[in-house]
């Protein structure tokens, strides 16, 4: 079973897929794969240079992604060639790790399910809510990036209502983590009760 898990920047995906795993599921975070598919020597990153040039390269060979997100997310439509050029890899190397253990509940954490149409490939969809103004903060601390240039990536995703609107469940993680557990477990004596029926 895979089940998409998203929410605006910093809303606490990470936070309720660990708790997900802690009950047994195993999670992919299509963060992680994003930033593998553009490593140093890969296809992906060929294909950003190509596009975008080599200037996003910095002095270690690496992509340079301050200065490349800065570059990009201001652009709605660099944000799309990016996507066009990124989704298509990550759904490559997460299908990879479906197929290696079937029958396991998979919680796939991206940020932009909806966005980039990973939904359609999900059994169910959870998306993660919290107030914009504490993701805003959360979102600053954790990665030491402005609040405006949170703001420029929030600009460029479907609202956080209309995620709620197109969800199988969601947790409301603007309160305590216990709040949030129990949401959780909810949810995921939920997703076992069908697989057994199924």
């Amino acid at each position: 079973m895979k089940i998409g898990v998203t929410g605006i920047f910093a809303s606490g995906k990470g936070t309720v897929c660990a708790m997900f795993e802690e009950l047994g599921a195993r999670v992919i975070d299509t963060d992680i794969i994003a930033r593998d598919i553009v490593e140093p020597g890969t296809e992906g990153l060929a294909f950003l240079v190509e596009e975008f040039g080599p200037e996003i390269i910095g002095n270690d060979g690496a992509l340079d992604r301050r200065g490349f997100g800065n570059l990009v997310f201001k652009d709605p439509e660099r944000v799309k060639r990016l996507n066009e050029i990124t989704h298509p890899l990550i759904l490559k190397k997460a299908a990879e790790i479906f197929q290696s253990t079937p029958e396991a509940i998979f919680m796939v954490n991206t940020p932009l399910l909806f966005e980039s149409g990973f939904d359609r490939f999900m059994d169910k969809n959870i998306v993660v809510t919290a107030g914009t103004e504490q993701a805003l903060e959360r979102g600053s601390l954790r990665d030491n990036i402005s609040k405006e240039e949170i703001q420029d990536r929030l600009n460029n995703q479907i609202s956080l209502n209309e995620k709620v609107k197109m969800a199988d469940y969601v947790i409301d993680n603007s309160g305590g983590l216990e709040n949030t557990r129990r949401q959780v477990v909810e949810i995921w004596n939920t997703l076992k009760n069908s697989t057994r029926r199924e």
